[in-house]
């Protein structure tokens, strides 16, 4: 067998090993009644350097998790409505802004506090801004309360604080990459540019979303039309990436713009295979970065594990839910909607794994980002059954 031959296989077995033990352990969270992304984290822990050192990090792992997550955020933006929620529209921009803001300020300034520069700790604050509520419009269903008020706030705020967290991001990430002076202007003014263009593609592509219908319907191409979003999404954000942003900020808003669409269930569902496929692979390999054997345990790395957790959980009650005093809400109905906007997944890890890749953020940060997004998943509905049932 040729070298090119053998390496390709090995490339494949990686795959097949990578995509099934995170689907396996996926299940078995589902039927424990967790998150599924815990799943693959833990995947990516037990294959990684922290126990087993059966695979590392590497490119061909990156590009495929880089496809995933580009997938996922698509997908995010399709599913994006707006619309059904305004009736609780104004409540839910307080919501979710209080938490986002609140969220970013006490991240960055636990960040200071321990030490870190600048830099290190508005990525923490950044961490700590997007709510992931699979978890808790999941909990509301089981116990018969998705109607209820709490539900559609929860569900507004989510969404704004989604692209608090999506802006973060790209600013931090942006800032990064400048080395000081002129050429963080520069990289600075490229950003900006790359914002400009994602408003003008969402502008344009929202505007004449029917007419890129009509004239995708007269394809003949078998799937022409799924496969024309695909590409059309994938250059967006190749070039939002080019300038310095983060391209899933560019496939959030191309997914946004499509999500008007007629037929969109239809493209909804095809993505959601591909998704299924390939996501899971970009925390697989957050797994794969987490390298429990080189922290040092010691009284400052659990305090600052410790801590994110409690900013975590704390940042979102009184910025999501104790914002909403002045409007009349009963302490339950603020604690509901504070808890309900508690849990972390993608967003928080995605931020956290573009930190630890680039060395802005140590292993202590990326373990407390980690560790919060499996606490604030198993923690929030047992909260919530709590409050929920007390209010029957």
């Amino acid at each position: 067998m040729e070298p090119t031959e053998q390496k390709y296989l090995e490339l494949l077995m990686m795959f097949i090993i990578v995509l099934a033990s995170a689907k396996v352990l996926e299940e078995i969270m589902i039927r424990l009644k967790l998150v599924p992304v815990l799943g693959d984290l833990l995947a990516g822990i037990i294959l990684g350097p922290s126990l087993l050192s059966i695979i590392k990090p590497n490119e061909f792992l990156n590009t495929l998790a880089t496809l995933g997550i580009i997938l996922l955020l698509l997908l995010v933006g399709m599913e994006t409505d707006i619309g059904k929620l305004k009736r609780y529209e104004k409540i839910s921009v307080i919501s979710g802004s209080g938490g986002a803001i609140v969220s970013f300020i006490l991240g960055a300034t636990l960040g200071l506090i321990f030490g870190y520069n600048i830099v290190s700790s508005l990525f923490i604050g950044a961490i700590l801004i997007a709510t992931s509520v699979g978890i808790t419009v999941r909990t509301l269903l089981e116990l018969h309360v998705y109607g209820t008020k709490e539900a559609y706030v929860i569900l507004g705020a989510a969404v704004v604080d989604d692209i608090y967290g999506l802006l973060a991001l790209a600013l931090v990430y942006t800032i990064a990459r400048g080395s000081g002076g002129a050429s963080q202007a520069y990289t600075i003014f490229l950003a900006f540019i790359g914002l400009l263009v994602i408003i003008l593609v969402f502008h344009y592509t929202s505007k004449h979303i029917r007419e890129v219908y009509r004239v995708m319907k007269r394809l003949k191409s078998e799937e022409a039309h799924f496969i024309f979003i695909l590409i059309y999404s994938m250059v967006v954000a190749l070039a939002v990436g080019m300038l310095g942003l983060s391209p899933i900020v560019g496939a959030f808003f191309i997914g946004l713009a499509f999500s008007k669409m007629p037929g969109v269930e239809n493209l909804r569902e095809k993505l959601s295979t591909l998704v299924a496929i390939f996501t899971p692979i970009y925390f697989v390999t957050a797994g794969l970065m987490l390298n429990i054997r080189i922290l040092h345990v010691d009284l400052r790395s659990i305090s600052i594990a410790l801590l994110i957790i409690l900013v975590g959980f704390l940042s979102k009650i009184i910025g999501c839910g104790f914002i909403l005093k002045p409007f009349r809400f009963r302490m339950r109905e603020i604690l509901t909607i504070g808890v309900g906007m508690v849990p972390r997944a993608e967003v928080a890890t995605i931020i956290a794994v573009t930190g630890l890749a680039a060395g802005i953020i140590t292993q202590e940060i990326f373990l407390g980002a980690i560790l919060l997004v499996y606490t604030s998943s198993l923690l929030t509905p047992i909260l919530l059954k709590q409050l929920l049932l007390r209010k029957r």
